[in-house]
């Protein structure tokens, strides 16, 4: 795996949003994944809890475009790290917000890539 390939992960998440599934987002992690999400201050270990988020999160039809990222490669996966910018739709109208991420990729025993952790955090200034 090399650094594009991790990136064109992080881009296959940000596409998958688009479906509007949660099942779908929520198969890109590991069932003991653990997501820190941008508008929640739960952590989310389980399944059911990234479902939960995720639920309500894609009622926003959130846009995302990545505007810097590093990826840093390890032996048993990689973490991709930058800022993003969401459009959110809000009952405002359309919001944008930065926010910065990191992403734990691993590859699992099928030889599939997964997200073993996600933190999305606003950036200080929003």
């Amino acid at each position: 795996m090399n650094k594009e390939q991790i990136e064109n992960l992080t881009q296959h998440w940000i596409n998958t949003l688009g479906t509007q599934s949660p099942e779908q987002v929520v198969n890109l992690y590991t069932d003991d994944a653990i997501l820190i999400p941008t508008v929640s201050n739960e952590i989310r270990e389980s399944k059911e809890a990234k479902l939960n988020y995720f639920e309500t999160f894609l009622q926003k039809k959130p846009k995302a475009n990545i505007i810097e990222s590093t990826v840093t490669l390890n032996a048993d996966g990689a973490t991709h790290t930058g800022k993003y910018v969401f459009n959110l739709e809000t009952d405002q109208g359309e919001k944008s917000v930065t926010c910065r991420f990191t992403f734990q990729f691993k590859q699992i025993e099928n030889g599939e890539w997964k997200i073993t952790h996600h933190h999305s955090s606003l950036n200080p200034e929003n």
